[in-house]
């Protein structure tokens, strides 16, 4: 018989035919010289007991071909359906089951009416959920992230001369700062004009920034100024103001002789967070907030390395901040790289620039415009984009060419 004959035997219950050209025996096995298939129970109406849907099903492997025999029908056979070989002592054979399949939950992507490539084989193919990760969709009933209580809007200027690296490092000579309160409206409520705005702050701020906006039925959300801080600093290194940086920043040799070292400056300005309550007795930071740069240079490129390079600690509250030009923020809600520098950004949003640029306090103002605005069209400062380890180390997403 051939092998075709011998399986449409196997599969079909039926006895072998003879044929005028018997099939020689496939292995060396004496036991048997014929594929025959023996079943102990000859009483064909005995019923099978009925099979729990729960268990799994027996197997056993033929030591020849290794074609596993699956089910309970096949645990009667005495030699394998496919070589004929006798099967092993029964007697000695451990119960074995096969491999348990892992149950993937069912997901909408993956519906069971979808017709399952060929390619796969017997693997599942991945769902459209497998591709994006673990992630939490976002509904449109789900509740918004909590905005930031407050964002610290900086812009340093520093020591500079045309094309030429200041030696040891480049030293700032204006800390400017400017804080930001930003409040949600209730969803559905109705605009509250009756506020309470409680202004602290040393340095006069721009009406324009300072007015809440609440009074628009368009604005769900807001981030109005409260606060401003603002001090030239005396750099050691290089005491001496080149003329390009005079005439870029507009600050005189005066401004800075007679202002503290950076050292007397980082104590006044961590007192100044403190009489807002963003700041502890230890200088860290109390509250959801953090500050908002112009690119990463101010904190992570300038202060962290003068400080460093001065042994100065860095107040612990500088952990953290956000990049307002970072690929998350600017462009993610503008749909455009910020380019052309600042005040090309400003005016490209909507908002007006005023005063002097290069003026550390003129352009923290004016940053705090791109701020306002955001919040106001619907971006959410929920978190930040870069920050310092424990060492020191900086750690989060850098802009390219920064």
């Amino acid at each position: 018989a051939t092998l075709t004959s011998l399986w449409n035997c196997a599969r079909q219950d039926i006895p072998l035919q003879n044929s005028s050209s018997p099939s020689q025996p496939r292995h060396d096995d004496t036991s048997t010289s014929k594929p025959e298939r023996i079943i102990a129970h000859t009483n064909n109406d005995t019923p099978l007991p009925k099979k729990n849907p729960d268990a799994e099903d027996p197997i056993w492997t033929c030591n020849i071909c290794t074609f596993d025999h699956v089910g309970e029908s096949k645990q009667l056979y005495l030699a394998c359906e496919i070589c004929g070989t006798s099967r092993p002592d029964i007697s000695k054979e451990k119960p074995r089951h096969p491999a348990k399949r892992r149950s993937h939950p069912q997901t909408p992507e993956a519906s069971p009416s979808k017709k399952q490539s060929a390619a796969w084989g017997t693997l599942r193919p991945p769902s459209d959920r497998d591709v994006q990760g673990p992630h939490k969709r976002h509904k449109g009933l789900d509740a918004p992230s909590p905005l930031l209580d407050y964002i610290v809007v900086m812009d340093f200027e520093w020591t500079a001369d045309d094309k030429v690296k200041m030696e040891p490092i480049s030293e700032i000579t204006q800390f400017p700062a400017v804080v930001m309160k930003l409040e949600d409206r209730k969803w559905g409520a109705e605009p509250d004009t009756s506020y309470e705005l409680s202004i602290r702050s040393p340095v006069p701020l721009p009406a324009d920034l300072c007015t809440p906006c609440f009074s628009n039925r368009i604005v769900n959300a807001d981030a109005y100024a409260i606060s401003a801080f603002d001090t030239f600093v005396k750099p050691t290194f290089n005491p001496t103001l080149t003329k390009f940086s005079i005439e870029l920043t507009a600050i005189t040799q005066s401004d800075v002789d007679t202002a503290p070292p950076i050292r007397v400056v980082l104590n006044q300005f961590v007192q100044w967070l403190q009489s807002l309550d963003l700041v502890d007795s230890d200088r860290k930071r109390i509250g959801n907030w953090c500050f908002a740069t112009w690119g990463d240079v101010d904190i992570n490129g300038t202060l962290r390395k003068e400080l460093e390079f001065k042994s100065i600690d860095l107040p612990p509250c500088f952990d953290r901040w956000i990049n307002l030009k970072n690929d998350s923020i600017f462009k993610k809600h503008y749909g455009r790289q910020p380019r052309g520098g600042l005040r090309k950004c400003v005016e490209s949003v909507g908002a007006t620039w005023d005063g002097r640029a290069h003026n550390g306090l003129i352009d923290s103002f004016n940053t705090a415009k791109i701020v306002r605005l955001m919040v106001q069209t619907g971006f959410r400062f929920t978190r930040p984009t870069r920050g310092l380890h424990r060492n020191g180390d900086p750690f989060g997403q850098k802009k390219r060419n920064e």
